[in-house]
C-alpha cells in the first residue's frame, strides 16, 4: 500500500514522540522529521490535539497490524499462544517498531487530560481484547472478557518492561517463561 503525505506525517509524529516525548511534539518538529517545509503538518493537523490524534491513529493501526499478524492463530493452543506472545514482543521491540511502544506510552499520559484520546485507547484495547477473547473461545476456553483483559495487560506490561524499564531487556528465555504464564490465562 502506498503511503500518503498524511501517513508520512503521522509516522513522523510517532518518531518525534518516541525521540522527544510529548513536550517535544510540535508542528515544526513533525515537519522536520518528515523532511517537509515548516507548516506542512498544519493542513492535516492544525491543532495540538489533532496532531496527537494523528499520532495515536498511526500507533493503533500499526499495533493492530502487528497483533493480528501474531495472534490470528489457526489453533489457539498453549504452545501456539506462547509462540505468538514471544513473536509479538520480539516484533514490537524491534528497531522498526519499538518507537511505537514509547510513543504509545507518551500518548497514554496525554490521554489523562484529553478525553478523546482516552476514548480512543478504550476502543483500541477493546479490539485487542476481542481478538484474544475470540481466539480463546475458538480453542474451547470459556469466553471470558476478564481473562482476555488480563492477557492484554500482561502483554502490554511485558512490552513496557522490554522497552522502557531497566537497563537491559529481559533475555529470550525469561520472555518465553513469562509468555508461558501469560498463555495459561
Amino acid at each position: 500500500m502506498e503511503r500518503t503525505r498524511k501517513d508520512a506525517l503521522a509516522a513522523a509524529a510517532v518518531t518525534v514522540l518516541a525521540d522527544k516525548g510529548s513536550r517535544g511534539l510540535t508542528h515544526r518538529a513533525v515537519d522536520a522529521a518528515a523532511g517537509l517545509k515548516p507548516g506542512a503538518v498544519n493542513y492535516h493537523a492544525p491543532s495540538r490535539t489533532q496532531l496527537l490524534t494523528m499520532a495515536l491513529r498511526e500507533v493503533f493501526v500499526r499495533d493492530m497490524e502487528t497483533a493480528t499478524k501474531h495472534f490470528s492463530l489457526d489453533h489457539w493452543t498453549h504452545r501456539a499462544v506462547v509462540d505468538a506472545v514471544v513473536g509479538f514482543v520480539e516484533d514490537m521491540c524491534s528497531e522498526a517498531n519499538r518507537a511505537r511502544v514509547i510513543a504509545r506510552h507518551h500518548l497514554q499520559g496525554e490521554s489523562l487530560t484529553h478525553p478523546e484520546l482516552r476514548a480512543a485507547f478504550d476502543v483500541q484495547l477493546a479490539a485487542f481484547v476481542q481478538l484474544v477473547r475470540d481466539g480463546r473461545a475458538a480453542a474451547g476456553a470459556p469466553p471470558s472478557t476478564a481473562a482476555a483483559e488480563l492477557f492484554a495487560m500482561s502483554v502490554d506490561g511485558l512490552l513496557r518492561r522490554q522497552v522502557m524499564i531497566g537497563t537491559q531487556p529481559l533475555g529470550a528465555e525469561d520472555v518465553r517463561t513469562i509468555a508461558d504464564v501469560v498463555a495459561m490465562q
